[in-house]
């Protein structure tokens, strides 16, 4: 009776687990940019209602873009955006039954993304376990839609002018199906 009841509990807690928390969770080292008091500014802000910008450790501005149960976006600088979402998975990581895909895109004019999947506890996992993603570079993002994936398109150009020209071509644009 015992098992069963810690079972159930186990199971409730993990359909209540929130990217907040997980946001609040992270530890610095995977954003310096932002501190554990950033973190708990861009959520504050949000839920007043306000903006939710802060000044970051290397003196500019951060914008938390926005927060859902799922999903944190973050402009950290004019160069770099966080996309994070929590992904289901079959097999419990960390006792949980989701992991956090977190793209990271860096560059304006020529940009670049690379993803990495963490558990919910912020321990790296293999990428490649989850997304059959490219070894050339790409830009990723989750494009608002609800499917369970990542879209991506190829990026190599360096200069801004090919980058318009290949942006218009899209060489190769793909979603790439998560797997649980």
């Amino acid at each position: 009776m015992i098992c069963v009841l810690l079972s159930s509990l186990c199971t409730l807690s993990e359909a209540q687990t929130k990217m907040r928390d997980v946001f609040l969770q992270m530890p610095d080292s995977l954003l310096p940019y932002l501190t554990e008091n950033n973190r708990l500014d861009f959520i504050d802000f949000i839920d007043s209602g306000m903006k939710a910008v802060v000044t970051n450790e290397l003196g500019g501005k951060s914008e938390m873009l926005s927060m859902t149960d799922t999903t944190i976006v973050l402009q950290v600088s004019p160069a770099m955006k966080v996309d994070m979402r929590l992904m289901p998975v079959s097999e419990a990581v960390d006792s949980c039954s989701q992991v956090v895909c977190m793209i990271t895109t860096f560059g304006a004019a020529a940009p670049e993304s690379k993803i990495e999947v963490y558990s919910t506890h912020w321990n790296a996992l293999d990428t490649y376990k989850y997304l059959p993603i490219p070894h050339e570079p790409f830009v990723a993002d989750f494009n608002g839609t609800p499917s369970l994936g990542v879209h991506l398109r190829q990026m190599n150009a360096l200069d801004p002018i090919a980058y318009e020209e290949q942006e218009k071509e899209r060489p190769w644009l793909k979603f790439v199906e998560w797997k649980r």
